[in-house]
């Protein structure tokens, strides 16, 4: 009975939009506000460790890290199809490649994610509308075929029993539907999410040698998941919404002014880290401008809500240990797996150029001793403080 009334309370408050809504946390992000900037030492609000990720002829990754937790980090080259997977403290434990034509591979990886606790690698294979399952040393488990195409990107383990993922229209032309949905990783059945998408993403470019253009931004991820929440963060939409298991949504964060009002669609809102002391944003340019044959974004921009000043900031980060280079908010990422957690990729040959320059500190700097230039990089690994 519980889980109804939370299932029609999301309900209720999605159908009711533009009338009372009840937020979780009252947060409110302005999408044309000029924030003020802030410096801020990451050691001040966060734990920061180094994890160097080993180095063998058979492993070496120059890809995107999609899980990061205790029990494991994970990530791909999405260029030649490699899969890689380490343990928790940097060790590889596996490194495998399936791209082909068989009933076991895919062609081309568009995203992936990890259950640790079953020990299984879910892979996106968007060209066959398939999530090839496999065991973390590249044994092929079995196979999910998926209903409907999956949005690039938005497709992420959910639970014990299920995936979560993105449903792209059906139609060229742009109907209402409901694309939040849930697949059993046994059974491959599905349950879709009470989320209406009600309007397409659209980029609109001036000044183009043709005249103006409208485009589908079909790119931009409409699902997140950050450390160990999913997020729904449709772009269209004014609210922001964390999912809750079973299949319920919260509403989180509210933009102003309105995607519907003319101004509210020059910038996209899109969450990009939530954790114990922030939430991370990109305010998304949408209207661009064309310069010469190409169109630029000169106005998108980062900013972050503090949980627990209460207040809206354009944040610049200062490692202590490698004090001269900052870390501006688009560098700290955040993936799937323990939640409060963001990290930097840290390239071993600028770390031994800045170690030679005198540039680095601390654990950093002893770590940066023992590299080679052509090892595997450092993942810098920031664990944001409970206040």
């Amino acid at each position: 009975m519980k889980r109804q009334l939370i299932w029609m309370a999301s309900w209720i408050l999605w159908a009711t939009m533009g009338q009372a809504v009840a937020f979780a946390q009252n947060i409110s992000i302005d999408m044309h506000k000029d924030y003020p900037e802030k410096t801020i030492r990451l050691q001040e609000v966060a734990n920061v460790r180094y994890i160097p990720l080993g180095t063998t002829d058979d492993v070496l990754f120059y890809g995107t890290i999609v899980n990061l937790s205790d029990e494991g980090i994970a990530g791909f080259n999405k260029k030649d199809g490699d899969i890689l997977v380490f343990d928790g403290n940097g060790k590889p434990i596996g490194s495998f490649n399936h791209v082909g034509q068989g009933p076991q591979d895919y062609l081309q990886i568009y995203h992936l994610d990890v259950d640790w606790k079953q020990g299984e690698v879910y892979v996106q294979d968007n060209f066959r509308q398939k999530i090839r399952i496999y065991a973390p040393d590249g044994s092929y488990l079995r196979t999910l075929n998926v209903q409907g195409t999956m949005r690039e990107g938005d497709m992420y383990h959910f639970s014990d029993t299920h995936l979560i993922y993105y449903k792209n229209p059906e139609t060229r032309q742009f109907a209402p539907y409901q694309p939040v949905t849930l697949l059993s990783k046994k059974a491959g059945s599905t349950t879709t999410f009470p989320f209406t998408k009600k309007e397409d993403n659209v980029v609109k470019a001036t000044g183009g040698p043709f005249g103006d253009m409208k485009m589908s931004a079909k790119h931009v991820c409409s699902l997140q998941k950050l450390g160990d929440e999913v997020y729904v963060n449709e772009v269209t939409s004014d609210v922001i919404y964390r999912v809750e298991k079973p299949n319920a949504l919260t509403p989180l964060i509210q933009r102003t002014p309105s995607y519907q009002e003319t101004i509210g669609k020059d910038f996209f809102l899109m969450l990009t880290g939530a954790n114990a002391r922030y939430y991370f944003f990109k305010r998304q340019q949408a209207l661009l401008e064309f310069k010469g044959n190409a169109a630029t974004d000169t106005k998108s921009t980062y900013v972050a809500y503090d949980r627990k000043q209460k207040e809206t900031i354009r944040p610049t980060f200062i490692n202590n240990d490698y004090p001269s280079q900052d870390i501006p908010l688009d560098r700290l990422i955040q993936c799937a797996g323990s939640p409060n957690r963001c990290f930097v990729l840290m390239e071993a040959f600028k770390l031994k150029e800045a170690l030679e320059e005198g540039k680095l500190k601390g654990t950093l700097k002893s770590m940066a001793e023992k590299l080679d230039e052509e090892d595997n990089p450092v993942v810098m690994v920031v664990e944001f403080k409970r206040f």
